[in-house]
């Protein structure tokens, strides 16, 4: 068995674990060549570490892909409410063009982020300045709402920023502790290798492959 991927290394650590845990001669064997309690038990808490390392990746990484449909979604909701509120000032305040300016809503900005943006400045100065929508079917209550939602949708991008930097801080620490495994399951075969040269056969316990015939 190649050490040349995550599934790779962790099964050649189990087997050697769990061939030294199950046979008394094994494990006597190697520590007759060097492999001590003490260097038994860190392939334990490596292998511990490496799985804890790859179980929060695929969390964290889940919760961020998670969010990020999350945001989409609301996002083109959003968009299509917000708009619609533009078009009801603009023709609520036709004869008053200030309002459009102090608004902001000349035009829209590009989709995405600069159009939320956008969006939480419109709904907040249109509160502040009290506009009366009423008449055209808005209720203040539904533009606090509306104000409300974008500025969610603005600490959620916040909240997928941070759970990407988690994610890559978690990927780094995911590639240190299978990297140290790596070299403790290379050094653990080195001792394999000298314990039963005079049976050779035995390493297959430990995933390592024997050449036909020997």
């Amino acid at each position: 068995m190649k050490l040349n991927s995550e599934t790779a290394v962790l099964e050649a650590t189990r087997l050697a674990l769990s061939a030294m845990a199950l046979e008394e001669s094994v494990r006597l064997q190697m520590e007759a060549h060097g492999l001590t309690p003490p260097r038994r038990q860190k392939g334990i808490t490596l292998l511990d570490i490496a799985l804890g390392c790859q179980k929060n990746q695929v969390t964290i990484y889940d919760a961020q892909w998670s969010l990020s449909q999350q945001l989409n979604a609301q996002m083109d909701a959003q968009e299509v409410q917000f708009k619609e509120h533009v078009r009801v000032v603009r023709s609520a305040f036709r004869k008053q063009p200030e309002v459009e300016h102090s608004l902001k809503i000349k035009r829209f900005a590009e989709r995405g982020w600069p159009i939320v943006r956008q969006a939480a400045y419109f709904y907040a100065h249109v509160l502040e300045q009290e506009l009366n929508l009423q008449p055209y079917g808005i209720s203040k209550k539904e533009l606090e709402q509306a104000a409300a939602s974008v500025n969610a949708l603005l600490a959620m991008k916040e909240e997928r920023t941070r759970k990407k930097g988690l994610a890559e801080s978690c990927t780094q620490q995911k590639k240190a502790a299978f990297r140290e495994l790596r070299q403790w399951v290379s050094e653990f075969r080195i001792t394999a290798r000298m314990a039963y040269r005079d049976n050779p056969q035995m390493l297959e316990m430990f995933g390592i492959l024997v050449p036909t015939g020997v």
